[in-house]
């Protein structure tokens, strides 16, 4: 073995010290291991100077150390870059949940067993609790144990090294315990928590087999029971689909699952019914159906002519921004001779940039398709424009609906060619059957039940079908028409400043943030987001260990609703940091599903070969839920609720890519029933267009950030940001909306990377483009740390620079509303000159990118808006822009 002293100071001798051996077990992982170090707080967090060794080469790596005697936190650190925790060793906590170890040259008593089970759901009631401890301790007396449950002590005996004591009395529902074991000194050398689940008075589970749905012939559509529930906690333990009634020529696969698959050769209506069993055997019942179009989905064609490759082609993949760039996602197929390969695959309309991957080694672009843009590696991606044959124009007009005592009246604003077939549906769930319609107008009767209604119109045209528009009615003591696919009008006008609270005032809480709201509105912000709030380890928020709860040292819930109402009276937003993908590691449902093989929280999350749980990247301190398990899904909604309950205008949505498309459908409707007015903002990255399908109002721009930095770095032309905002424009629909930055919190500060007069430069843009621009706190100050301690100026050159093109934004709606034209895009000078108009006002502005200055002519009655007009000298209509720099100009 490896042993290591670290130097002793003059006041400590070696009998301060303990020698310890600490072992990575490699022969069950199969990690391929270049170097393993040792990492934790007895040596600094250096994770390049203490190497294990595996000495006999039998997979088991050790390093042997002195360190002073107490609690200590720990990490191996695999090939100098992977931080693992100590896979032999279960105990871990604190902020990173770093693995824990007490050394202090003692053993000391560690739970072998717990009756009932960690994670146990009890459908009678037990005689005992029993916590049986590891039998190498001679005299576990010498220790102090503490037991509680529900935060409350509890009395208990201990006999030879078990823990005894009769089993409370419990209410209904979860009941968390938690154990500890502290040493002559007072330390904490041990904990376990865990919970119980009382399920002694059943319920009968709600099955929920979802809404209506629209597929074409031959299309696969997933049936989502994933809305089903037990009210008693309990996952239901059984779930079966049947078909009631159909035309016939079809396949329903998986039954015996909450989602099962379904496609038919024969266009109709199939009406579905699900049946729900839980655990004691109780059964519910629920409806839905699948109305199947008359026409096959449409599938956009790529080839590849094997005979413009220079080698033998053995196999070809399609690889573009439509399957993230995955090399294998799309195999495609030769014809008999192998010189033209193929593929079909359903693109909606939008510029997709691709290429082939060839031999699973060379990625290339088309050689049959001129259209080409930087990749910004050096190279290019082929562009391929996919243009539906029949293009629908429509939305429902909900601000020209007409009302009287007795009903209501929703036209349909359609703009299409002539002979177009409107086919009106109503949804399944809504309180009552009944559709009333006219050729492009529903007409809802006040005297229905309360309830939401939900009401579909396609349209059809030479055999082509639009996507549905959906109409929601929330019609309860008022009735309220919404067109559900529109995202909420506010968010047009919006600043949003990004918080990350435990930083941005001394006292880093929601009463210190209430104080400071008045600074933020007359600064020009109007959306505050709050980096999340909810109680969890970790300073970031991005670990919950608790969906219904505050930080402590923020303040409570509460104070979190006082802040909303505070800031509402201000008339601002606040935008909610929602975590769906995942719990923290020191979740009690982790902990359980951990200890328990047999609870039914095991289910709660994906578990790898290894006995580990999943995560994604190297997150392992951040546990993937399973929404393939419905009670997630039913979680997960009422955490929305909750907050949205406080009075929360939106939810950001993190690591939303990871989560199912059919969850966040289910998530739009039942938020948007309560508050259409909500904003839901994803982090997709990379951005899809699927998310804005009943989904989500408004997406990351990426791409915007992406080509920013790629012009930057001069690895893709200045016409690269023109084409991205166009495309952009292009791909997703009109009601879709963009979150665009050049600072968030996952990311190093601009003003660091590209210095100031860039980071002017590319602000400027931020605020004269369209969509909702970001300021990430500290930005406007321009410091230079991700998370800094906020230190409040009320003057400073950065601060009067974002607060003067804010006051810019407001005052001329055509930044936030106007079409965008190019005037003039000269790559080799590096000058960009753009308007934005609206209603008949238009804003000229113009970008020098270049590191030198430029000549500019401009026409006559032009008024400088920005900068002062003293900045620049315009003499015979020129002037000269300055290197790295922009100015607005208005017709007088």
């Amino acid at each position: 073995s490896l042993i290591v002293i670290f130097q002793l100071s003059k006041s400590c001798s070696p009998k301060d010290y303990i020698f310890h051996t600490f072992v990575f077990d490699n022969r069950q992982l199969n990690y391929v291991i270049e170097t393993i170090a040792l990492a934790g707080d007895f040596n600094g967090w250096q994770p390049d100077t203490h190497f294990l060794v595996d000495a006999d080469g039998d997979n088991i790596w050790e390093i042997r150390i002195a360190v002073k005697p107490g609690n200590h936190y720990y990490r191996f650190v695999l090939n100098e870059k992977r931080w693992l925790r100590d896979p032999a060793n279960p105990q871990y906590g604190g902020k990173f949940s770093n693995s824990f170890i007490n050394i202090d040259g003692k053993s000391y008593p560690k739970v072998i067993s717990v009756e009932p089970a960690n994670g146990a759901w009890l459908y009678q009631k037990a005689d005992i609790v029993k916590i049986t401890f590891s039998d190498s301790v001679e005299n576990i007396s010498h220790f102090h144990i503490n037991f509680e449950i529900d935060a409350r002590p509890k009395t208990f005996t201990l006999k030879d090294s078990t823990l005894f004591m009769p089993f409370p009395i419990f209410s209904e529902g979860g009941h968390a315990w938690n154990l500890t074991i502290m040493n002559s000194d007072s330390e904490k050398v041990y904990k376990k928590e865990g919970l119980w689940y009382v399920n002694y008075d059943n319920q009968r589970p709600v099955a929920d087999a979802g809404y209506t749905q629209f597929a074409f012939l031959d299309q696969i559509i997933e049936l989502n029971g994933g809305k089903s529930f037990d009210p008693d906690f309990d996952p239901p333990v059984h779930y079966k689909w049947r078909l009631l009634k159909g035309p016939g020529n079809h396949s329903l696969k998986e039954t015996k699952s909450p989602f099962a698959k379904f496609s038919a050769k024969k266009a109709g209506r199939y009406l579905f019914k699900l049946t729900v069993t839980d655990s004691g055997g109780l059964k519910a019942h629920d409806r839905t159906e699948v109305i199947v179009l008359p026409a096959k989905q449409e599938q956009t064609r790529f080839t590849f002519d094997a005979q413009s490759y220079p080698k033998p082609v053995n196999q070809v993949s399609l690889a573009g921004e439509f399957n993230q760039w995955q090399n294998s996602a799309n195999p495609m197929c030769a014809n008999e001779d192998s010189t033209v390969w193929e593929i079909y695959t359903p693109l909606g309309k939008g510029q997709y940039e691709y290429k082939f991957v060839v031999n699973d080694q060379d990625w290339i672009i088309d050689p049959l398709n001129p259209h080409k843009i930087s990749d910004g590696w050096n190279g290019f991606n082929s562009v391929k424009t996919v243009t539906p044959p029949v293009q629908f124009d429509f939305k429902f007009d909900v601000d020209s609906i007409f009302e009287d005592e007795t009903q209501i009246e929703i036209p349909l604003k359609i703009n299409t060619p002539e002979k177009t077939k409107i086919r009106w549906y109503a949804d399944i769930k809504n309180p009552d059957s009944r559709l009333v319609r006219k050729r492009n107008r529903i007409i809802f009767n006040k005297k229905r039940k309360e309830g939401s209604y939900f009401f579909y119109c396609i349209l059809e045209k030479e055999g082509g079908f639009s996507q549905p528009a959906a109409l929601l009615i929330n019609h309860y003591h008022k009735t309220k028409c919404v067109d559900f696919s529109q995202s909420p009008a506010w968010v047009d006008t919006s600043i949003v400043y990004e918080i990350f609270l435990r930083r941005f005032t001394k006292k880093g809480s929601f009463a210190a943030l209430t104080d400071h709201l008045p600074h933020l509105k007359n600064f020009g912000v109007n959306v505050i987001w709050l980096m999340p709030v909810y109680e969890g380890p970790t300073e970031h928020g991005y670990a919950p260990t608790h969906f219904f709860n505050t930080e402590q040292d923020y303040g409570s819930v509460e104070d979190y609703r006082n802040l909303i109402s505070a800031a509402h009276r201000l008339g601002m937003k606040v935008i909610f940091d929602f975590v769906a993908n995942h719990l923290s590691d020191q979740h009690r449902f982790v902990y359980a599903a951990a200890d328990n093989l047999n609870s039914p929280l095991r289910k709660w999350f994906y578990w790898q070969a290894d006995g580990s749980w999943g995560y994604h990247n190297d997150w392992d301190t951040l546990v993937n839920l399973n929404f393939n398990t419905p009670q997630v899904r039913h979680f997960m909604i009422d955490a929305a609720r909750f907050w949205l309950g406080l009075g929360v205008d939106g939810f950001r949505c993190d690591v939303a890519w990871a989560v199912p498309h059919s969850f966040w459908k289910d998530f739009r409707r039942e938020i948007k029933k309560i508050n259409p007015e909500c904003l839901l903002i994803n982090e997709a990255l990379p951005r899809q267009q699927a998310f804005h399908q009943d989904e989500f109002d408004m997406s990351y721009d990426t791409d915007f950030y992406g080509n920013i930095l790629d012009v930057l770095n001069d690895r893709k032309p200045l016409s690269a940001l023109e084409y991205g905002l166009q495309k952009t424009k292009y791909n997703y629909p009109p009601a879709a909306k963009n979150l665009r930055y050049i600072e968030n919190h996952d990311l190093p500060r601009f003003l660091k990377l590209h210095g100031g007069n860039r980071t002017k430069l590319m602000a400027g843009l931020l605020f004269t483009v369209s969509g909702a621009p970001l300021i990430y706190y500290g930005q406007e100050m321009g410091l230079l740390e991700m998370r800094p301690d906020y230190r409040l100026q009320k003057k400073s050159k950065w601060i009067d620079f974002y607060r003067n093109i804010i006051i810019l934004r407001k005052t001329y709606p055509a930044f936030a509303y106007g079409k965008m034209e190019t005037i003039l895009l000269d790559e080799k000078r590096k000058l960009w000159h753009y308007r934005r108009s609206f209603q008949g006002e238009a804003v000229d502005v113009y970008f020098n990118l270049s590191k030198i200055k430029q000549k500019i002519n401009i026409p006559e009655n032009i008024k400088i808006i920005y900068p002062k007009e003293y900045c620049i000298k315009i003499i015979d209509n020129k002037f000269y822009l300055q290197p790295e720099s922009f100015v607005i100009f208005k017709a007088r």
